[in-house]
């Protein structure tokens, strides 16, 4: 036998699962903490990387423009010019060999291995290959160097700037994902470095115009128009962020820089050197003049996006710090909870779980020390008082209930025993009560010759009373069969429409000397179902036979059969008498009749809608009764299309 779950043991169970669940959430909530800061320091990281990034662009792009006027210019480089180009060379290798370092030391997901190794090879390459052969050309005048250096530097600066922009890119995809502002200070930031790219190629290619000392092309000047609105588009939106108050002191202070000296200063000079240029006249200004009086303009763009940089990585930082405090708070408030849960554990077991053993062995164990131990606990004022208390009354009240107990035994016993003697009985009564049916049906054929007057009418009783108390017998022994559990139930396919026409011929005559009309609505084809086809006729008849003897005469029943969702609905309705409410709740018991008209009650036993009620829950259907006194009664039996369980012989 399975051992019972002692309450302490259960509660000791629930007291657990709560203390799991609290610290389960609690560890959660420190879990969730926690993602959010490496989040937050991935993207503060990401933020100082980038604007590392941003230096390594902008000194890329500076070296460029020098190589570019280097190799264009067609005397050799002077010694100053040179050094110029040789620190600005090491500042860009050493921001670039900076940077590398800073991604190939950060745990920063979005930092690509495979940039860093290719960046790594191109600014190898370039350092120890092409910038000597452009210093080694450089020295000579333009006719000796080769035509590549005009373009390999450019190749080999964009493809570095390439690798570089494809690194920031996801890192700048990253950051935005973080929230709005970081997304506009990050916007900001690209918006700006694009305007200094379009910008750095308008000065090279201004730059060669002038070393040449030709007037602007018209592709060139057309040139000069679309890198116009390049920029001035996108610049209009930083500005529009600038009205709105969307960005800080910082972003706000560069952009007015850059309206001033870019959009101002530079624009102009720009400007007044390709109309002096496109007259033929002398600009009064050299392609070395014309760099170094770009310069701060360019400068002004990328400190756009320096400052914009610097406003996302300042707000990286006080998400960082914000994150870390509630990373902190989390971890204090679950070693809070499994302090406080270690506590209710302790003041359970002490206070609960042991006085419920204690009570637990009295009960099940019996010792007089355990219950001597268990009773003392009755002084308690709590429920665990309440308990002990309830124990002693227990043990009081035990003899009563194995009394009880041995009652209710010896009631199911005569009920069994009532059971199967009504079934043996029932039995033993059809064999002589089929030998008077038969007997009297022989003499109301007149088989061995006619009867006089008197005899036949009596033979008429006999055959009606036999016939009537074989059906009374032989409902009595189906519903002692049924309560007795030896009633088995022979489920078979079969078509009920036939078996309904016959029951509904059956019962046809005896409601038409009454004046009762009967109607039906049965399927046009065939009716399906597996059930035991003598219990569901059984069940028509009961059901039809209750219907025509509770009707009024010139009154009116009907059968309704429908199959719906795998289910067999079966409806008989009447218009007779009705049953009264009070009584309703009783029907379906065993010799219980609806009518309290006397005539109609000495008409049965109470046995048909019991017996209907019983085989309906062998076929694990259900019965339902409406009814109104005086208006007629509606009774529906639901039964399975299907028995799924049913090892029966399935048969058409």
């Amino acid at each position: 036998m399975k051992r019972p779950i002692s309450a302490s043991l259960l509660l000791s169970l629930v007291v657990g699962a709560l203390v799991l669940v609290l610290v389960a959430a609690f560890a959660l909530s420190a879990l969730d903490a926690w993602r959010r800061e490496r989040n937050t320091s991935r993207f503060l990281s990401g933020a100082r990387i980038s604007r590392d990034i941003v230096l390594v662009r902008e000194a890329v792009r500076v070296e460029l423009g020098l190589i570019d006027t280097a190799v264009a210019d067609p005397r050799p480089i002077t010694p100053q010019h040179l050094g110029q180009l040789k620190d600005t060379h090491r500042q860009t290798m050493a921001a670039l060999h900076f940077v590398l370092d800073e991604m190939a030391r950060s745990d920063n997901r979005m930092i690509s291995a495979r940039l860093v190794g290719r960046l790594r090879m191109e600014a190898g390459q370039f350092d120890s290959h092409l910038f000597p052969a452009i210093l080694a050309a450089a020295a000579g005048p333009r006719a000796l160097r080769s035509h590549n250096l005009i373009y390999d530097p450019l190749s080999a600066s964009t493809g570095i700037l390439n690798l570089i922009d494809e690194q920031a890119g996801l890192l700048s995809r990253d950051i935005a994902s973080a929230g709005p502002f970081l997304g506009e200070m990050m916007h900001v930031s690209d918006i700006a470095w694009h305007m200094r790219v379009d910008a750095g190629r308008e000065r090279r290619v201004m730059a060669n115009m002038i070393a040449a000392g030709t007037p602007p092309t018209q592709a060139q000047l057309l040139d000069f128009a679309r890198t116009r609105g390049r920029i001035e588009a996108p610049w209009e939106a930083i500005e529009q962020l600038l009205r709105a108050g969307a960005v800080p002191d910082g972003v706000a202070r560069a952009v007015a820089g850059a309206d001033r000296e870019y959009f101002g200063r530079y624009l102009s000079m720009h400007q007044r050197i390709i109309d002096e240029l496109s007259r033929g006249r002398d600009p009064h200004i050299g392609d070395r003049q014309w760099l170094a009086l770009s310069n701060p303009a360019l400068n002004s763009l990328m400190q756009v996006s320096r400052a914009a940089l610097d406003a996302a990585e300042i707000r990286a930082g006080q998400n960082l710090a914000r994150e870390r405090r509630d990373l902190a708070l989390a971890l204090a408030l679950m070693a809070l909870s499994i302090g406080l849960a270690s506590f209710a554990v302790f003041i359970v077991r002490v206070r609960v779980i042991r006085p419920l053993n204690a009570i637990t062995r009295a009960m099940t164990g019996g010792a007089d020390a355990d219950i001597e131990a268990a009773l003392a606990l009755r002084t308690r004022t709590d429920e665990i008082g309440l308990f002990a208390r309830a124990l002693k009354a227990q043990r009081h009240g035990a003899a009563e209930r194995q009394r009880l107990e041995a009652a209710r035994e010896a009631a199911e016993t005569a009920s069994r025993i009532k059971s199967e003697f009504l079934a043996n009985m029932s039995h033993e009564l059809r064999t002589p009560l089929n030998a008077v049916i038969g007997f009297s049906e022989l003499m109301l054929h007149k088989t061995f010759g006619p009867l006089p007057e008197r005899y036949g009418e009596y033979a008429v009783l006999i055959n009606d009373a036999g016939t009537h108390l074989l059906s009374l017998v032989s409902d009595i022994l189906d519903l002692a069969k049924i309560e007795a559990g030896r009633f088995a139930p022979d489920f078979r396919l079969f078509d009920l429409k036939p078996v309904a026409q016959h029951c509904l011929a059956l019962v046809r005559r005896r409601a038409e000397e009454r004046g009762i009309g009967v109607h039906a609505d049965l399927p046009d084809g065939e009716l399906i179902v597996e059930a035991d086809a003598r219990a569901l006729k059984q069940i028509l008849l009961n059901l039809l036979s209750n219907a025509v003897k509770f009707s009024r005469p010139g009154g009116a029943i009907s059968l309704v059969l429908r199959q719906r969702d795998d289910q067999l609905e079966i409806r008989v309705a009447d218009e007779g008498i009705g049953i009264p409410a009070d009584v309703l709740a009783r029907i379906g018991q065993p010799f219980e009749q609806a009518s309290n008209n006397p005539m109609l009650a000495r008409e049965g036993t109470g046995l048909g809608l019991a017996l209907v009620k019983a085989l309906t829950a062998e076929h694990g259907g259900s019965l339902t009764v409406v009814s109104q006194e005086n208006v007629g009664t509606e009774i529906t039996v639901v039964l399975p299309g299907r028995q799924a369980a049913s090892g029966a012989t399935r048969a058409a």
